[in-house]
C-alpha cells in the first residue's frame, strides 16, 4: 500500500480539475507560464495508479492553443479598432469652421446674416409655416408662409431681419416649421447649417461625435449635409 504521506502529495485527474476551476475563479486570465506550470505540476504530482490519459492531456493543450490564438486575434482586432478611430478623429479634425446640417432647428444669426436651412416634405403640402424664435427669450422675431410645395427637400432662408425689416441682433435663434395638408396643421423637423467647433470620440457609441450650437454634440452617423 502506497504511503498516505506520499499519495496525499498526488493528484488526480478530477483534484486536478477541481484545482483548475478554483484557480480560474481566483484570477479570470490565465498566461502561457502560468497554464505550463500547473500542466508540470500535474504531470509531476499525478498518482501513478490514476494517472492522466493522453485524450485528456491533448484536450488541455488544445484549449490552452485556442485560449491562445483568442487572446492573439483580440489583441488584432483592438489594433484595428484603435487605428479605426486615429483614421475618424483625423477625418473630423478637418470638419472644424465647417458647417453641417443638423436636425432641431437651432441656429446662430441674425445681424443681417443669411441662414439657409431645409425640410424633407414627403408627402408635399398645401402651405408652409415657417416661425423664427429668439431663444434668450423666446419671442417672435420673423414668420414667414410659404404657398404649396411639392414632395421633397424644401430649402429656407432667413435674412436675419424681423417681420417690419428690422436687422435683429446677432444671438441664437430657433426655426420651427409646420405643414398645412388638407387643412390641418402638423409640425415637421427643421434642419439648419451649424459650424463645427470641435470633436471627440465618444466611447458610449463608439464613432465620433461633432460639437455644434451651444456645447451640443451630435454624431457624425446623423450628419447628412456638410458645406464650407
Amino acid at each position: 500500500m502506497i504511503d498516505s504521506t506520499i499519495s496525499s502529495s498526488f493528484l488526480t485527474t478530477a483534484q486536478y480539475s477541481s484545482q483548475q476551476v478554483n484557480a480560474s475563479s481566483e484570477q479570470q486570465e490565465l498566461g502561457r507560464d502560468a497554464f505550463l506550470q500547473l500542466l508540470t505540476t500535474q504531470l509531476n504530482n499525478q498518482d501513478p495508479l490514476d494517472p492522466m490519459d493522453n485524450e485528456a492531456f491533448v484536450a488541455q493543450l488544445a484549449q490552452f492553443s485556442s485560449v491562445e490564438g483568442i487572446k492573439g486575434m483580440q489583441s488584432s482586432l483592438e489594433n484595428m479598432v484603435s487605428g479605426m478611430r486615429q483614421d475618424q478623429m483625423m477625418a473630423g479634425a478637418s470638419l472644424v469652421g465647417k458647417k453641417v446640417s443638423v436636425e432641431g432647428g437651432l441656429f446662430e444669426g441674425g445681424n443681417g446674416i443669411k441662414t439657409n436651412a431645409s425640410i424633407n416634405l414627403e408627402s408635399g403640402a398645401d402651405a408652409v409655416i415657417v416661425n423664427i424664435y429668439d431663444r434668450a427669450n423666446g419671442n417672435l422675431v420673423f414668420s414667414e408662409t410659404l404657398g404649396s410645395q411639392m414632395p421633397g427637400d424644401l430649402k429656407i432662408s432667413w435674412e436675419g431681419i424681423s417681420n417690419t425689416g428690422e436687422m435683429v441682433a446677432s444671438g441664437n435663434y430657433l426655426m420651427s416649421a409646420s405643414t398645412i395638408v388638407n387643412g390641418r396643421q402638423q409640425s415637421i423637423p427643421v434642419s439648419t447649417l451649424s459650424q463645427v467647433k470641435s470633436v471627440k470620440w465618444d466611447p458610449s457609441t463608439q464613432q465620433l461625435s461633432l460639437e455644434v450650437n451651444d456645447g451640443k454634440f451630435v454624431p457624425l452617423s446623423s450628419i447628412a449635409r456638410i458645406s464650407a
